[in-house]
This record gives structure tokens, sequence and C-alpha cells, in this order.
């Protein structure tokens, strides 16, 4: 039984963005840094959910979201980081899309040292992605296969670059 308006509202969404979808996923995965971020976090899974509108015969709409638990590698100020990543944007060929994303941090058992960090609080950027998916195997209910996501974040003084990569089971 719904018991809260905060899980009536979670759930409303769901219901509400499945009944205008026409394919439902999801994936897991790894989450894996590049750049400057590679020597601070360490190879992480994630989990995630999406929805995909079929809009031509050639293209689609997506709306994915995705949530990882990461580790960091040299930082005794936080035990680890709640990542979650939103990401909307439009595919060709049911293969390769592109689109906006955003990603939003916070900071777990943080120690008081932590107090100087915005990742105590929080912190969001937004940023683009570039999606490539494979269908593997392919029937008439359900696909299975992988998707790689590019995320370029916008944040300073440098930008975040994310590489996601995951299997995907997708019903519709």
């Amino acid at each position: 039984m719904l018991t809260s308006p905060k899980t009536l509202a979670i759930a409303l969404a769901f219901f509400s963005a499945n009944a205008f979808s026409q394919i439902f996923s999801v994936e897991s995965g790894v989450n894996y840094f590049l750049g400057n971020l590679q020597k601070e976090v360490r190879i992480a899974p994630y989990g995630g959910a999406g929805f995909e509108l079929r809009l031509s015969d050639y293209t689609s709409g997506y709306l994915q979201g995705s949530y990882g638990y990461l580790h960091l590698k040299n930082n005794s100020d936080f035990r680890g980081l709640h990542q979650f990543i939103g990401r909307t944007g439009i595919e060709i060929f049911d293969c390769l899309g592109i689109g906006i994303s955003l990603a939003g941090v916070r900071g777990s058992g943080a120690t008081p040292a932590a107090e100087n960090y915005m990742l105590s609080s929080s912190e969001s950027e937004f940023g683009w992605n570039f999606r490539l998916k494979l269908n593997l195997l392919k029937f008439e209910k359900f696909t299975l296969g992988t998707k790689f996501y590019y995320d370029r974040i916008w944040t300073n003084p440098k930008n975040t670059h994310l590489l996601q990569a995951g299997i995907f089971l997708s019903l519709g």
C-alpha cells in the first residue's frame, strides 16, 4: 500500500512514463572514469532503467537513469560517492544516440574534514552524452543487448569524462 505522498508521486511518474513509452529496459554494467578522475575513482558497477519512444521509422527518443556507488582510491574524507545520472536524447537507426545528461554526486560517510567539499551536500552538473546500442538477441517481445554511454559533464575547472558499459534487457 502507498503510504506517503512521495511514494505515490514516484509510482505515478513510473506508470505515466511507462504508459507513453513503447519500450522499457533495465540495464547493468560498469562506470569507468577517464582523464584525471581515473586516478581518483575505482571502476564501479551501476544499475539503470530506461524508456524509449519510437518517433519515426529511423528515430526514437530515450530517457534513461542510472545509479552507481563509487569508491575513491585516495580520498579518505568520504567512504564513497552516490552517483545518479539522468539522460535524454534522440537515437537514429536503433543504435546511435546523442543527448543531454544531468549528473548528481553526493559524498557518503563524510568525516568532519569533508565539510569543505561541495560533495558533502550534493553536486549536480549538466553535460552531453553519446550512446551506442547494440542489439545482440532480438525476439518478438524482448531484446537483449549492450549499451555504451559516453558522458562529458561540464564541471569546473575541467570537464568530467565518464564511460558506462553494460548489458540491457528491453521489453516491448
